[in-house]
């Protein structure tokens, strides 16, 4: 149930009310299990500081949906404190994804600021030298922190399938290497058209899978009518 340190997958989005969560809970009765590392409330928090470089190169390329495109970030999880930041890199080449990730504990920025690699087996050293090189590319620099609540679950039946619900999205623009953020300073992620709904905003649905569509996730999509929609939290 942990993500490995590489993953090539597809994604499906979609923006929902709570009562067609639901109705999604129902169906995944018997199929899904709520993630191991959910609190008692089956939530848990996700800070993302995503990196860009000064002429935002990763964020136009999304705008102008470019079909080998790539995101930058560094993530925790401020309701486990305790835990390693994880270095990703996200990239998208049409309509598959493939992300490395690298969980670093202690004081993170070393790594960045002053080059000090931490001892690590072969495949998460991989996964940080991708990092690395990208970072270094361009190069890249703090542009945003975006925050949400996601209630998360995991597929029983297949090798990786996943099922998300992520709520309260915000954002604040930082320029600082840190994942310490202001909490006066979020701002809602709210589309204007689409994800403000009567009662408010409406939760973002991800469906994950690799390259193949679970059955019972295309049932699911079909009898409830799922809508698929782009959505990026960065942009």
């Amino acid at each position: 149930m942990i993500t490995p340190t590489s993953l090539q997958r597809r994604e499906y989005k979609c923006l929902i009310d709570e009562h067609t969560v639901e109705r999604i809970r129902r169906y995944l009765g018997g199929i899904c299990v709520v993630d191991p590392y959910a609190t008692e409330a089956g939530r848990y928090t996700i800070d993302t500081l995503y990196l860009d470089s000064p002429r935002l190169d990763t964020y136009h390329a999304t705008l102008e949906e470019r079909t080998d495109r790539y995101k930058l970030r560094i993530r925790g999880y401020p309701s486990a404190p305790s835990a390693p930041v994880f270095f990703e890199v996200k990239r998208r080449i049409g309509d598959t994804i493939r992300k490395t990730r690298v969980a670093i504990d202690g004081a993170w920025q070393r790594v960045l600021v002053d080059g000090v690699l931490p001892p690590l087996a072969p495949k998460p050293r991989a996964a940080l030298d991708n990092f690395l090189c990208h970072y270094y590319l361009l190069p890249m620099q703090p542009t945003v922190m975006v925050r949400y609540e996601r209630e998360p679950y995991f597929s029983t039946l297949d090798d990786y399938a996943r099922v998300t619900f992520d709520r309260a999205l915000a954002f604040q623009p930082v320029t600082e290497l840190s994942m310490v953020t202001d909490d006066d300073a979020w701002r809602p992620i709210d589309h204007a058209f689409a994800q403000r709904g009567p009662a408010g905003s409406l939760v973002l649905l991800e469906l994950k899978f690799t390259s193949v569509v679970p059955a019972w996730m295309r049932r699911m999509v079909q009898a409830l009518e799922l809508p698929r929609e782009a959505f990026c939290k960065y942009t």
